[in-house]
């Protein structure tokens, strides 16, 4: 579980710094180019990686609450 939680915060850093990126190549007038879409392909690959890895993460924590309960 803890790992997955270290890929979660992982996936927000990389959220982070993507739209860091994506705003200093827009402030400085580039509004196309390899910058602009890899900033953009950073952004989706880092929710992907998020709420995927949070998703399991929840879900295991359910099954092991149910296993318990029962």
């Amino acid at each position: 579980m803890a790992r997955n939680k270290i890929f979660e915060w992982i996936g927000f850093v990389i959220i982070i710094v993507s739209i860091y990126a994506n705003g200093s190549f827009r402030a400085d007038g580039i509004t196309t180019g390899t910058g602009i879409n890899l900033s953009v392909i950073g952004i989706v690959v880092g929710v992907i990686l998020t709420f995927t890895l949070f998703f399991i993460r929840k879900y295991r924590n359910k099954e092991a609450l149910n296993r318990s309960v029962n």
